[in-house]
């Protein structure tokens, strides 16, 4: 069981099965064992001696914590106690000729393979979320803002199809990584195999269903790792992103989506708010994720020599959790995604909010046509546009007044730039790109 303050309810139960203590003791088992059956195949022991010990082998987590008090070393306290229970014929076998990361690096390895199986397809789960609400709200028009400002129109489905790009680049992003980080090693002290025969290296990373290090010191390079934990910071950066932005499209006076609101949640002080918790706490842990990259930056660069503990007791906590944090992120977000509250009528009505402003761009290009210096055009409809925002009145009518606008534009041509089907004319191609 993993307890961890007040982590308990950001873990999941899959995750929890991988990285409990109990989980741990149980992989370095059977990679001791697996080694055994190594030396097997290459006759350098009796046949058999991997069997008796898989039989026999037996420990609790109290023992081990217990040994532990006393020696402070865990991998040794694990092997006492698991020596303890083997029969007589097996003991001078166990554990012989490897070192404690010879057990540490394949075991965990494993963990995170198996971690990142679960994310994987969490990340699969939420792009196929992503991409059914972008087909839905294909042609669902709103306003596009930069600078938090209001610009010029696209389609909600456009600004999901967007996320949907993101994820999927992160995803194959992560997917690289953790080829080079799901790696194990036995190569003893200081990597030079001297009491065990490299064969046995490849022959239990491949049992083990990992890649067998090329080289390494006495642990595998940080390199790995540190890459493996941005990749998955990138993740969460991404989910930050999306979040960010169903909160601030949530904002009252925007009010154009809402995420899904619990029965009884929301303000204890204020009755009336539908507050978007779930999209904040994304943000808050992903910001936990892409703070231990710092960390783990640090491990690579301060590694003495072919050993040194800097990284060993951080690892506890930024390997396990960066994954733990990712996975449940990723399914957090997709049940904001799957809940999520689309409000088209109010897209519409802030569409319209200007009241024709956020089409500029379109008649200071219907002037350049006409014969008009762009840099003279920018300013006159600059100028047009920013009194009618700020006198709260019609832009068409405004731009109808104006006789410099009215000597090369007509009504109709003019009307004309101030409809939105211009910007959205390549929305398809735009969706065919992606097969959608």
């Amino acid at each position: 069981m993993i307890k961890m303050l007040e982590l308990e309810k950001y873990i999941l139960p899959e995750m929890r099965a991988i990285w409990g203590k109990k989980a741990r003791y149980n992989s370095w088992l059977l990679v001791e064992v697996t080694i055994l059956k190594a030396k097997e195949e290459l006759k350098l022991i009796p046949v058999g001696i991997a069997a008796k010990t898989r039989a026999s082998a037996k420990f609790t987590v109290r023992e081990i914590d217990k040994e532990d008090a006393a020696k402070d070393q865990e991998m040794v306290s694990f092997s006492t106690v698991v020596k303890k229970s083997l029969p007589d014929e097996v003991r001078p076998f166990w554990h012989g000729g490897i070192t404690s990361y010879d057990i540490w690096e394949p075991s965990r390895a494993r963990q995170i393979k198996k971690s990142f199986l679960l994310i994987k397809t969490a990340a699969l789960d939420l792009i196929n979320t992503l991409e059914s609400i972008a087909e839905m709200y294909e042609y669902a028009r709103e306003i596009g803002r930069t600078h938090g400002v209001q610009a010029e129109p696209i389609t909600f489905g456009l600004k999901i199809l967007n996320w949907y790009d993101e994820l999927q680049r992160g995803l194959e992003n992560l997917e690289d990584k953790e080829l080079a980080v799901a790696v194990g090693k036995i190569s003893g002290a200081v990597g030079n195999y001297a009491n065990i025969d490299p064969k046995i290296e490849v022959i239990v990373c491949k049992k083990l269903g990992i890649q067998s290090a090329q080289i390494s010191t006495q642990i595998l390079s940080r390199d790995r790792h540190y890459n493996f934990l941005t990749a998955l910071a990138s993740i969460n950066n991404s989910l930050e992103r999306f979040a960010t932005n169903i909160r601030l499209l949530q904002q009252t006076e925007i009010g154009e989506i809402e995420e899904p609101f619990s029965k009884g949640g929301g303000s204890s002080a204020m009755p009336h708010k539908r507050n978007p918790n779930k999209s904040e706490r994304v943000c808050s842990l992903a910001r936990l994720v892409r703070a231990f990259t710092i960390v783990a930056g640090e491990n690579q660069a301060l590694q003495w020599h072919e050993r040194s503990l800097d990284e060993s007791a951080n690892e506890r906590f930024t390997i396990p959790l960066s994954l733990m944090l990712t996975y449940y992120n990723l399914r957090l977000f997709n049940q904001i995604m799957t809940g999520l509250k689309v409000n088209t009528k109010r897209m519409l009505e802030n569409l319209v909010l200007t009241k024709g402003v956020i089409f500029s761009e379109n008649v200071m290009l219907a002037l350049t046509k006409k014969g008009m210096g762009r840099e003279d055009a920018r300013l006159l409809v600059q100028k047009v546009a920013q009194e009618t925002w700020e006198r709260r009145e019609d832009f068409a009518a405004k731009l109808k007044a104006d006789s410099r606008i009215t000597a090369l534009l007509t009504n109709e041509e003019i009307d004309n730039c101030l409809r939105s089907d211009h910007y959205l004319k390549n929305i398809p191609q735009i969706f065919a790109r992606f097969g959608i």
